[in-house]
């Protein structure tokens, strides 16, 4: 049974001795007066503990239109200024990096190159498929926390424009060496293997794009 049928009950009961006592005839009412006070107040108790889902408007009605958004920004695009429309690139393409890209774009900040591999299927010239593109040290280096996903990592930065390949730079043999003994080229280098036709190891390098370089200078 619940509260107000519980003070119900018991008012009832109340009301039933009350009727054998002198004076049924007035106290009686007050008796009534009671129940019906005492309901209202723990139906608004109630209420107020578990209100009512409030109504919202529908997600959809909410979400702004294409052709609102878009009417939105060529506004915004009239009245904002080379320093704020600079500034909202640079939140832009902060806001796309993971943590790990953050230390990676520390890393190259100062210059420096790093060696790159990718992994092809046997093959001549760029018709061949990749089994792997953008294998770096570059992560290792700046301390990622999942190093495995460097080549994600830097395809992600390629793509926003804040690191850029290059060639091949001989004097990193070494480096090159060593990024061949990782867990993932090795997972790659099987994988494009064609039989006794081994695959075909890419090397180049990358460094800090012009732009990369800019939100690195305007946010450290």
């Amino acid at each position: 049974m619940d509260l107000e049928g519980l003070i119900g009950g018991g008012l009832t009961l109340l009301g039933g001795v009350a009727k054998r006592a002198p004076l049924a005839a007035d106290v009686l009412p007050l008796l009534a007066d009671a129940e019906r006070a005492v309901v209202r107040v723990m139906r608004k108790h109630l209420t107020d503990l578990d209100p009512p889902a409030a109504v919202t408007a529908d997600d959809d009605e909410q979400a702004a239109s294409p052709n609102q958004l878009l009417r939105t920004l060529l506004d915004r695009s009239m009245y904002s200024s080379p320093d704020r429309s600079r500034d909202a690139l640079y939140l832009d393409l902060l806001g796309s990096l993971v943590p790990d890209e953050a230390r990676i774009l520390a890393a190259l900040s100062d210059g420096s190159a790093y060696p790159v591999i990718h992994v092809a299927e046997p093959g001549a010239g760029g018709a061949s498929a990749y089994a792997l593109k953008n294998a770096s040290t570059v992560g290792r280096s700046a301390g990622v926390s999942l190093p495995r996903y460097t080549p994600l990592y830097l395809t992600r930065m390629l793509r926003l424009g804040l690191v850029r390949i290059g060639p091949e730079a001989t004097s990193m043999y070494d480096e090159y060496e060593m990024l061949l003994t990782d867990s993932v080229v090795n997972i790659a280098l099987a994988t494009a293997r064609r039989g006794v036709r081994a695959a075909r190891v890419v090397r180049r390098t990358v460094r800090i794009s012009d732009l990369g370089q800019e939100l690195w200078e305007a946010a450290k």
